[in-house]
Order: C-alpha cells, then structure tokens, then sequence
C-alpha cells in the first residue's frame, strides 16, 4: 500500500468516517495532491491507507496476545496527513462494557470473535458510507481491507493472525493469500490501490494487475535486498 511523508494534522473523532461529506471533502484533499481528477482512484488510495490503520493496532494487539478494547466508531481517533488521508488510528479507553481481551482470558481463550464483531461493524459502516460517496463497489473495499490484515500480520509474524482476523470478520473478506519468495513471507494482494493511474506512479511491486512472473521477481529482488 502507499503512503506521503507528509506534515501531520489534527485528530479527529471516529464518527467522522460515517460522515459523507467530510469522506468526500477528505477524498478531494488526497485527489489534489495525486493530481488526479479520479474519484475512484482517489477513494481507493484513501480507503487503502485507512483500512490499514484502522487494523493495525488490532492484529498487533492480537498477535502479542495484548488487551485492547473494542474498536467502535466511538472509541477512534484519527490522525490526519495534511493530505487528507489517515496516518494513525489509536483505539481509546474501554466503554461501560469494559475491555475486549486479545490475549488469554479468565477460561484460558483469546476473545478474538468479539474483537472481530467490532471490527467488522466499524469498517461495514465506513464501506457503506464510502460506497454512496465515491461509487467504489463493496467487494473491491473489503478486499482491501483483507490485504492490509494480512500484511500487517506477516509485518508482526503471525501470517496465522490474519487468517483467523479475516475469518472472524466474515464473509466479506476473501481470504488472505500468502506467497514465500526467497525465504520471506508476502501477502498475494486480492487489491489494488490504483496508484499507477495517478500521474507520475508506477504499479507497487507486489500489484495483482503485474504479470505473475514480472511480480515474482520484483518480489524476490525485493527479499534480497532485504
């Protein structure tokens, strides 16, 4: 997936990513600075960067076997790229119902499926909402997010996290896809984040629309260099 390094700005509350004009307002701000007209390619790059942050401190947490609480709307804060897309997703303080472990519980389990059912309602509303906005079809939005639960599984180590995540949320996912390339472990991304149809970009090495072959050995060029 692709990111800016770009200045950080406000944060902002999680409610604020079921709000269609603030999404459409957000995706102008990412089109403007791609220089793309597109808002199909701006709403992908957006979604691409805040499905992964809004995953990332849930698969870590569960692949550290950490408590976190549940992540409902009501309990993000969003940190913005001047840009308008997401650079970070903190998970705040437990609600009345108190926390939802992510490791070993008082029956000695791992309350992964009630993680999971709040996760799933946090990114069905967004998708709903982003859908209306951009025009982006649901299936293309929730493959996204089962790439960026996989990569951010195979970043901690735990490439069975994201399998056992992905199921969990449902069958609006398909299911996360691996490949091992020289030794190292990559997600075989179901997405795309269009990013080579904004001017000046090129496809990601691991894109779903590159040759199999050509993909493979940018792959493996890739695990050398480490």
């Amino acid at each position: 997936m692709v990111a800016q390094p770009l200045d950080v700005v406000t944060p902002v509350c999680g409610r604020s990513l079921t709000d269609e004009s603030w999404l459409a307002a957000r995706i102008a701000d990412l089109n403007a600075s791609w220089r793309t007209d597109s808002m199909r390619v701006g709403a992908t790059l957006w979604w691409c960067m805040t499905a992964s942050a809004l995953v990332e401190p849930v698969v870590r947490a569960l692949a550290r076997e950490r408590p976190i609480p549940a992540p409902t709307l009501d309990r993000l804060a969003l940190t913005l790229r001047a840009d308008g897309s997401v650079e970070r997703v903190e998970i705040g303080a437990a609600g009345p119902e108190g926390p939802l472990a992510a490791g070993p519980g008082p029956d000695g389990g791992i309350a992964e499926s009630d993680i999971a059912v709040a996760l799933r309602e946090t990114l069905t509303a967004v998708i709903d909402h982003l859908t209306v906005v951009s025009g982006v079809r649901e299936p293309a939005l929730w493959a996204v997010v089962t790439d960026v639960v996989a990569s951010w599984a195979v970043d901690a180590g735990r490439p069975a996290v994201g399998r056992r995540l992905a199921d969990a949320i449902g069958a609006a996912l398909p299911e996360p896809r691996f490949v091992e390339v020289d030794g190292r472990t990559f997600v075989r991304r179901a997405s795309c984040c269009l990013v080579y149809e904004a001017p000046g970009c090129e496809k990601c090495v691991s894109c779903p629309k590159r040759r199999p072959a050509e993909r493979e050995a940018l792959l493996a060029d890739y695990a050398r260099r480490g």
